[in-house]
């Protein structure tokens, strides 16, 4: 083997041991009690996982996570029929101006969430969605988080790219706009899809301003805002606090692994075009 590679070999083992060892410092806290960690915070004698018992009924992480998947597969999934829609709309169907439409979308990348929360923070206390699910669900799809457009805008591209002759084929077939979309175009950008699926539950899911000054009551509370006084609650016990926020984190990863397959494949199909 040469040297060069076994070069990158070592920097990449090294790299690799950065980003893995707070993870794993926080997971092997979490199961730790008070006492061991502070005698010994890098040491590793005792199990005690009732600390994740504990942090998901006492400190009511729970409830939280309950809150916090209902918001995010609900925002994730009304985000993805809206964006295959609009991006196969703007990629294939192509309506008059729709090249000024598509302009519009970009130029909304360059709207901040600052800019935004205090006229959508006025229209749902007028909609009295104010401290409600669905006061969260709404702006997460509409763009507070981003997703919305940036995905639009690369899944745009996904589909112009798609040769023009399988819906030929297909509409001689008998195929109409709506079977073309779901069972020939929609298929071939799964890739796409998966990558904007990790990106938009990673946004949703971490998100924590907007339900700061919209969620007051603790039953409706998400997990990134609950932790809040879950922190406040647990601060000397670290092993309780990092069995919370190893909940938080635990489900991200899970969602990295479930679409990796198709992650790498967008990477590899954008590497190749390129």
């Amino acid at each position: 083997m040469k040297f060069s590679k076994l070069l990158l070999y070592a920097v990449l083992t090294f790299v690799g041991l950065i980003v893995i060892y707070p993870l794993l410092f926080v997971l092997m806290t979490s199961l730790r009690s008070r006492f061991d960690f502070i005698m010994d915070p890098f040491g590793f004698t005792t199990l005690h996982p009732s600390n994740y018992v504990n942090a998901w009924r006492i400190g009511r992480v729970g409830q939280y996570f309950f809150n916090s998947v209902v918001v995010t597969f609900t925002t994730l999934a009304l985000q993805i029929v809206v964006i295959s829609l609009a991006s196969y709309a703007l990629g294939k169907l192509k309506p008059w101006g729709y090249n000024i439409i598509l302009s519009i979308i970009l130029m909304m990348l360059f709207v901040t969430v600052e800019m935004i929360t205090v006229p959508n923070y006025m229209t749902l206390r007028s909609a009295g969605l104010l401290n409600t699910r669905l006061g969260l669900i709404l702006p997460y799809t509409a763009g507070t988080t981003g997703g919305l457009v940036m995905g639009t805008f690369i899944l745009t591209n996904f589909f112009r790219a798609l040769p023009k002759e399988l819906d030929d084929a297909a509409l001689i077939d008998g195929a109409g706009v709506y079977q073309i979309m779901t069972r020939v175009d929609l298929p071939l950008v799964l890739p796409a899809l998966a990558t904007l699926v990790i990106f938009n539950f990673n946004g949703v899911w971490s998100e924590f301003f907007w339900a700061l000054i919209t969620i007051r009551d603790e039953s409706l509370k998400t997990l990134p805002l609950g932790l809040i006084n879950f922190q406040s609650q647990f601060a000397s016990d670290y092993g309780v606090l990092t069995a919370g926020l190893a909940i938080l984190t635990v489900p991200i990863v899970v969602v990295y692994l479930f679409f990796s397959r198709y992650f790498i494949a967008n990477i590899s199909a954008g590497a190749l075009k390129g």
